[in-house]
Parts: structure tokens; C-alpha cells; sequence
């Protein structure tokens, strides 16, 4: 094996490495670092039935058109945000079309978070057929989050503050 081929071989491997973690952006204008009033807000990504192709990769999710994390599928996390009204977007890939080409997709849903209070968000596919996979987040209830999460893995603050503690 020659040098360029090693080098290449082992960004695959660091790209590979990174496609499988869930990340959080803690720069966030919304994300609410020390003590304080803020929502804790817990994002979940459940697992699927089957295998879903490019849609099965990590999904960006924005708040107010600005990044905040990319979340794994059988993985939730855990954010505390500043209170108020913000559009949550999620984005996605898929293959869509007669010639199967891979597109991009973005849905939005408005929710309002309050300081003190614990929110649950769970980000679900939606099968549009030829028209691809898009996901929607839904805001659920504890019992409906802990039967969800009961077989996830939590990352990052989840970790520390897991759902099946609640």
C-alpha cells in the first residue's frame, strides 16, 4: 500500500467514525450553558422498522434556521434552552424519483418551550414512497418517551439525565 492510498483509506475510516455519533452545537444562540431559567428539551430518534437507505443517515436538526445538532437513528440527547417560541427544522437526505436520486429534505414545526419545564421531542420518518423519506418532529409525553428511549442510547447531558430516570 503506497502513502496516498494509506491517507485516503484513513480519512474514510474518520469519516466513517464521524457519520456514527450524534454531535450537539453548544454555540447555539438558544442553548443555555451554566444555571439559569431554561427548558431542558430532549430529542429522540427512534429506530425504524427497516432499513431506509440514505435516510438512516444522521439528521441535522436547526432551531430558528440555525444548526444545533446532528442526531443518530436509536440515540436522543439532551438541551437546555433559552425559553420561548422557535421553529424546529429538520433535515434529511433521501433517494427520491423514477431515477432514484438523492434530494434533501426539510420539514418545520413551531413549538414554544418554557423556562423550569421538560419537553420531548421525537424526530419520526415519514415514507412519502417515490417522493422519499421525510421526518417530522412531534412533541410526546414522559411515558411515551420512556417506552421509546428504553432500548436507546443517550448522549451527551442525556447521559448524565436519562429518561428512564425522570
Amino acid at each position: 500500500m503506497n502513502i496516498r492510498t494509506g491517507t485516503v483509506a484513513l480519512l474514510l475510516l474518520q469519516l466513517l467514525a464521524l457519520a456514527g455519533c450524534t454531535t450537539i452545537d453548544m454555540r447555539h444562540s438558544l442553548v443555555q450553558t451554566g444555571a439559569g431559567n431554561y427548558a431542558a428539551v430532549y430529542f429522540i430518534r427512534p429506530d425504524t422498522e427497516r432499513y431506509m437507505g440514505a435516510a438512516d443517515n444522521r439528521l441535522a436538526v436547526e432551531l430558528n434556521k440555525e444548526p444545533l445538532l446532528r442526531l443518530v437513528k436509536s440515540e436522543y440527547t439532551l438541551v437546555h434552552l433559552k425559553p420561548g417560541e422557535m421553529d424546529v427544522t429538520i433535515e434529511s437526505e433521501t433517494v427520491a424519483g423514477p431515477f432514484r436520486e438523492l434530494k434533501k429534505m426539510k420539514r418545520t414545526k413551531r413549538f414554544e418551550f418554557e423556562a423550569g419545564a421538560t419537553y420531548f421531542i421525537s424526530i419520526e420518518p415519514v415514507d412519502g414512497e417515490f417522493r422519499g423519506v421525510y421526518f417530522l418532529p412531534h412533541m410526546i409525553d414522559l411515558a411515551s418517551a420512556k417506552e421509546m428511549s428504553r432500548y436507546m442510547r443517550a448522549v451527551g447531558s442525556a447521559s448524565q439525565a436519562p429518561i428512564s430516570l425522570l
